[in-house]
Protein backbone atom coordinates (compact mmCIF):
# COMPACT_ATOMS: atom_id res chain seq x y z
CA UNK A 1 0.00 0.00 0.00
CA UNK A 2 1.74 3.34 -1.42
CA UNK A 3 1.16 6.43 0.92
CA UNK A 4 -0.23 8.75 -1.25
CA UNK A 5 -0.97 11.22 1.92
CA UNK A 6 1.64 13.20 3.58
CA UNK A 7 0.72 15.19 6.48
CA UNK A 8 2.62 17.71 8.95
CA UNK A 9 2.16 21.08 11.42
CA UNK A 10 3.72 24.15 10.30
CA UNK A 11 3.78 27.10 12.65
CA UNK A 12 0.87 29.20 13.93
CA UNK A 13 -0.99 26.32 14.07
CA UNK A 14 -0.97 25.31 10.27
CA UNK A 15 -1.92 22.29 8.56
CA UNK A 16 -0.04 21.18 5.77
CA UNK A 17 -1.55 18.09 3.98
CA UNK A 18 -0.44 16.59 0.30
CA UNK A 19 -1.80 14.60 -1.58
CA UNK A 20 -0.16 12.62 -4.22
CA UNK A 21 -3.06 11.01 -6.01
CA UNK A 22 -6.29 9.68 -5.49
CA UNK A 23 -6.49 6.17 -5.14
CA UNK A 24 -8.83 3.67 -3.04
CA UNK A 25 -6.03 3.81 -0.34
CA UNK A 26 -6.00 7.63 -0.04
CA UNK A 27 -9.34 7.91 1.41
CA UNK A 28 -8.67 6.33 4.64
CA UNK A 29 -5.06 7.71 4.51
CA UNK A 30 -6.64 11.81 4.30
CA UNK A 31 -9.48 10.56 7.28
CA UNK A 32 -6.56 9.32 9.04
CA UNK A 33 -4.20 13.16 8.25
CA UNK A 34 -7.45 14.87 9.00
CA UNK A 35 -7.50 13.34 12.34
CA UNK A 36 -4.34 13.71 12.93
CA UNK A 37 -3.92 17.57 12.40
CA UNK A 38 -7.19 18.41 14.21
CA UNK A 39 -6.09 16.20 17.34
CA UNK A 40 -2.55 19.01 17.15
CA UNK A 41 -4.79 22.02 17.29
CA UNK A 42 -5.12 22.68 13.76
CA UNK A 43 -6.50 26.18 12.91
CA UNK A 44 -6.19 26.60 9.40
CA UNK A 45 -5.50 23.64 6.49
CA UNK A 46 -3.00 24.01 3.19
CA UNK A 47 -4.12 21.36 0.60
CA UNK A 48 -1.18 20.60 -1.44
CA UNK A 49 -2.69 19.09 -5.04
CA UNK A 50 0.48 20.22 -6.77
CA UNK A 51 1.96 17.71 -9.45
CA UNK A 52 -1.18 14.94 -8.53
CA UNK A 53 -2.56 13.59 -12.05
CA UNK A 54 -5.52 12.46 -10.23
CA UNK A 55 -6.85 9.02 -10.06
CA UNK A 56 -10.23 7.61 -8.93
CA UNK A 57 -13.36 9.61 -9.40
CA UNK A 58 -14.98 7.33 -6.28
CA UNK A 59 -12.08 8.06 -4.10
CA UNK A 60 -12.18 12.20 -4.73
CA UNK A 61 -15.62 12.43 -3.79
CA UNK A 62 -15.24 10.49 -0.68
CA UNK A 63 -12.15 12.83 0.14
CA UNK A 64 -14.10 15.85 -0.67
CA UNK A 65 -17.12 14.81 1.53
CA UNK A 66 -14.65 15.09 4.81
CA UNK A 67 -14.07 18.88 3.80
CA UNK A 68 -17.10 20.62 1.85
CA UNK A 69 -20.90 22.16 2.99
CA UNK A 70 -24.04 20.59 1.75
CA UNK A 71 -24.43 20.07 -2.01
CA UNK A 72 -23.07 19.27 -5.47
CA UNK A 73 -19.67 17.97 -5.60
CA UNK A 74 -19.51 16.81 -8.86
CA UNK A 75 -21.87 15.44 -11.94
CA UNK A 76 -21.31 13.63 -15.02
CA UNK A 77 -22.65 13.74 -18.81
CA UNK A 78 -22.44 11.08 -21.04
CA UNK A 79 -22.98 12.33 -25.14
CA UNK A 80 -26.38 10.95 -24.73
CA UNK A 81 -26.98 13.12 -21.59
CA UNK A 82 -27.43 10.96 -18.94
CA UNK A 83 -26.59 12.89 -16.02
CA UNK A 84 -24.49 11.41 -12.49
CA UNK A 85 -24.15 13.74 -9.57
CA UNK A 86 -22.10 13.35 -6.75
CA UNK A 87 -23.15 14.62 -3.53
CA UNK A 88 -22.56 15.79 0.10
CA UNK A 89 -24.57 16.01 2.97
CA UNK A 90 -21.96 18.33 4.67
CA UNK A 91 -21.60 16.81 8.06
CA UNK A 92 -17.50 16.90 8.10
CA UNK A 93 -17.37 20.14 6.19
CA UNK A 94 -14.20 21.62 7.23
CA UNK A 95 -14.33 24.53 10.44
CA UNK A 96 -11.10 26.29 9.64
CA UNK A 97 -9.69 28.20 7.03
CA UNK A 98 -8.21 26.61 3.46
CA UNK A 99 -5.79 26.97 1.24
CA UNK A 100 -5.12 24.70 -2.14
CA UNK A 101 -1.97 24.52 -4.23
CA UNK A 102 -2.56 23.77 -7.58
CA UNK A 103 -0.04 23.66 -10.19
CA UNK A 104 -0.45 22.67 -14.46
CA UNK A 105 0.20 18.98 -13.44
CA UNK A 106 -3.12 19.00 -11.30
CA UNK A 107 -5.16 17.15 -13.25
CA UNK A 108 -8.69 15.09 -13.48
CA UNK A 109 -9.56 14.24 -9.95
CA UNK A 110 -7.36 16.88 -8.69
CA UNK A 111 -9.65 19.36 -10.41
CA UNK A 112 -13.03 17.97 -8.91
CA UNK A 113 -11.51 18.36 -5.17
CA UNK A 114 -10.11 21.92 -6.24
CA UNK A 115 -12.74 23.24 -8.20
CA UNK A 116 -15.55 22.21 -6.02
CA UNK A 117 -13.37 24.04 -2.50
CA UNK A 118 -13.56 26.89 -5.25
CA UNK A 119 -16.89 27.01 -6.32
CA UNK A 120 -18.27 27.16 -2.72
CA UNK A 121 -15.88 29.41 -1.59
CA UNK A 122 -14.41 27.35 0.84
CA UNK A 123 -10.71 28.14 0.26
CA UNK A 124 -8.32 30.32 -1.72
CA UNK A 125 -6.36 28.60 -4.84
CA UNK A 126 -2.88 29.39 -4.91
CA UNK A 127 0.03 28.35 -7.68
CA UNK A 128 -1.28 28.52 -11.64
CA UNK A 129 -3.85 27.40 -13.61
CA UNK A 130 -3.95 23.63 -13.73
CA UNK A 131 -4.04 20.71 -16.30
CA UNK A 132 -7.59 20.95 -17.53
CA UNK A 133 -8.78 17.60 -17.99
CA UNK A 134 -12.52 17.65 -17.53
CA UNK A 135 -13.11 13.85 -19.05
CA UNK A 136 -14.22 10.68 -16.95
CA UNK A 137 -12.25 7.30 -18.71
CA UNK A 138 -12.71 3.76 -18.22
CA UNK A 139 -10.14 0.84 -19.36
CA UNK A 140 -11.45 -1.64 -21.08
CA UNK A 141 -8.47 -4.73 -20.82
CA UNK A 142 -8.77 -7.66 -23.18
CA UNK A 143 -8.08 -10.97 -23.43
CA UNK A 144 -4.49 -10.41 -24.65
CA UNK A 145 -3.76 -8.23 -21.82
CA UNK A 146 -3.57 -5.09 -23.93
CA UNK A 147 -6.30 -2.30 -23.12
CA UNK A 148 -8.53 0.38 -24.56
CA UNK A 149 -9.28 3.33 -22.91
CA UNK A 150 -12.34 4.98 -23.62
CA UNK A 151 -13.58 8.53 -22.68
CA UNK A 152 -17.17 7.91 -21.21
CA UNK A 153 -18.11 11.17 -20.02
CA UNK A 154 -17.47 14.73 -19.36
CA UNK A 155 -17.66 16.49 -16.36
CA UNK A 156 -18.90 19.09 -14.57
CA UNK A 157 -18.11 21.59 -11.20
CA UNK A 158 -20.89 22.32 -8.73
CA UNK A 159 -21.44 25.59 -10.94
CA UNK A 160 -21.86 23.72 -14.16
CA UNK A 161 -18.16 24.36 -15.23
CA UNK A 162 -16.23 22.44 -17.37
CA UNK A 163 -12.22 22.93 -17.26
CA UNK A 164 -11.44 20.50 -20.01
CA UNK A 165 -8.69 21.76 -22.25
CA UNK A 166 -9.22 25.37 -19.70
CA UNK A 167 -7.82 24.43 -16.37
CA UNK A 168 -8.84 25.92 -12.99
CA UNK A 169 -7.37 29.36 -12.23
CA UNK A 170 -5.67 30.00 -9.12
CA UNK A 171 -7.12 33.06 -6.59
CA UNK A 172 -3.06 33.95 -6.00
CA UNK A 173 -1.01 33.58 -8.76
CA UNK A 174 2.19 32.08 -8.15
CA UNK A 175 4.80 30.56 -10.25
CA UNK A 176 7.09 28.08 -8.76
CA UNK A 177 10.78 29.37 -8.47
CA UNK A 178 12.43 25.80 -9.58
CA UNK A 179 15.99 27.85 -9.51
CA UNK A 180 15.27 28.75 -6.03
CA UNK A 181 14.37 24.58 -4.80
CA UNK A 182 16.90 22.73 -6.74
CA UNK A 183 19.88 25.44 -6.27
CA UNK A 184 19.81 25.36 -2.42
CA UNK A 185 19.91 22.32 -0.48
CA UNK A 186 17.57 24.15 2.12
CA UNK A 187 14.51 23.17 -0.92
CA UNK A 188 12.90 27.19 -0.28
CA UNK A 189 9.25 26.18 -1.92
CA UNK A 190 8.16 30.05 -2.64
CA UNK A 191 4.52 28.31 -3.64
CA UNK A 192 4.36 27.34 0.12
CA UNK A 193 5.76 30.58 1.83
CA UNK A 194 2.77 32.21 -0.40
CA UNK A 195 0.41 29.71 0.55
CA UNK A 196 0.87 29.72 4.10
CA UNK A 197 1.09 33.88 3.53
CA UNK A 198 -2.85 33.17 2.08
CA UNK A 199 -3.83 31.06 4.66
CA UNK A 200 -2.57 33.61 8.07
CA UNK A 201 -4.92 36.22 6.33
CA UNK A 202 -7.75 34.02 6.36
CA UNK A 203 -7.15 33.24 9.91
CA UNK A 204 -6.57 36.75 11.14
Amino acid sequence: ETPTVNYEMLEDGMAYIQVTEFDEVSIEQFENALAAVRSKGMKGMILDLRANPGGSLNAVVEMARMLLPEGMIVYTEDKYGQRSEYTCDGSKKLEVPLVVLVDMNSASASEIMAGAIKDYGIGKLVGTTTFGKGIVQQIVPFRDGSAVKLTISAYYTPKGNNIHGIGIEPDVVCEFDGEAYYGSEDRPDNQLEKAKEVLRGLME
